[in-house]
């Protein structure tokens, strides 16, 4: 399996002749590699945890571009088929779905999830995390949310091996709670944490992070940049 960060939350899983992105936060971004879409040949998959802008991102764009289908909570799937997406498969927390050979399991998530539209707040329903399998590795993008507990029952019921975890801080776990997840209730064999750096207000620091780690590696990972498990 190859996995690339590409910025905040966004996440590029290839593996067994699929391609799968999350959290497709392109344009705004600082952090994205510029070019990195230029070597995209094919995208099977998006997957939104959330109906923010900077998770939901380029989605709309991008699914038209590839015909990609969207993996997504209800309302952001119905919210981006009246933009022009025709492939989707809308879940909810709870769910699983088996898709063109990847298995989707849609889990909880603590934080908030709505797009601004005419000044106002839209809700775009609850926000989530995700474990995806493909060729035999579950991986765990945990979306926006703070630490709690039951992180422990996604790992015994789903068995991911690779997690992406935000430790930014403020909106998101910061590195001392992102730790505890790592350490008390996950079993991951490798971790990534996401959702730092992009803005000043993402303070978190992930080489801090990677210091309170004492189960699993943590890699530190360089947007653009593919590695593996």
């Amino acid at each position: 399996m190859r996995l690339t960060w590409l910025g905040h939350s966004a996440v590029h899983l290839a593996a067994a002749g699929k391609s799968i992105l999350i959290d497709p936060f392109f344009t705004g971004n600082p952090k994205h590699p510029q070019g990195w879409e230029n070597g995209l040949e094919r995208l099977d998959a998006i997957v939104v945890t959330h109906g923010h802008e900077d998770h939901l991102g380029d989605t709309v764009r991008l699914a038209k571009k590839y015909g990609a289908t969207l993996v997504a909570q209800w309302e952001i799937c119905m919210t981006c088929a009246a933009e022009g997406v025709e492939k989707l498969q809308p879940m909810n927390t709870g769910g699983c779905i088996l898709h063109e050979g990847v298995r989707f399991c849609m889990v909880p998530a603590l934080h908030s999830s709505a797009v601004m539209r005419d000044g106002k707040a839209q809700t775009m329903g609850d926000p989530a995390g995700f474990v995806i399998t493909l060729d035999g590795i579950a991986v765990y993008h945990a979306g926006d949310t703070a630490l709690f507990s039951d992180m422990a029952l996604i790992q015994r019921l789903y068995r991911p091996r690779v997690g992406f975890l935000p430790v930014g801080d403020r909106f998101t776990m910061g590195p001392e709670h992102a730790a505890i997840a790592c350490n008390e209730f996950l079993e991951l064999e490798l971790v990534v944490p996401i959702h730092w750096g992009t803005f000043d207000l993402l303070h978190g620091d992930p080489q801090d992070f990677a210091k309170r780690v004492t189960r699993g590696r943590v890699h530190v990972a360089t947007p653009g940049e593919p590695f593996g498990l």
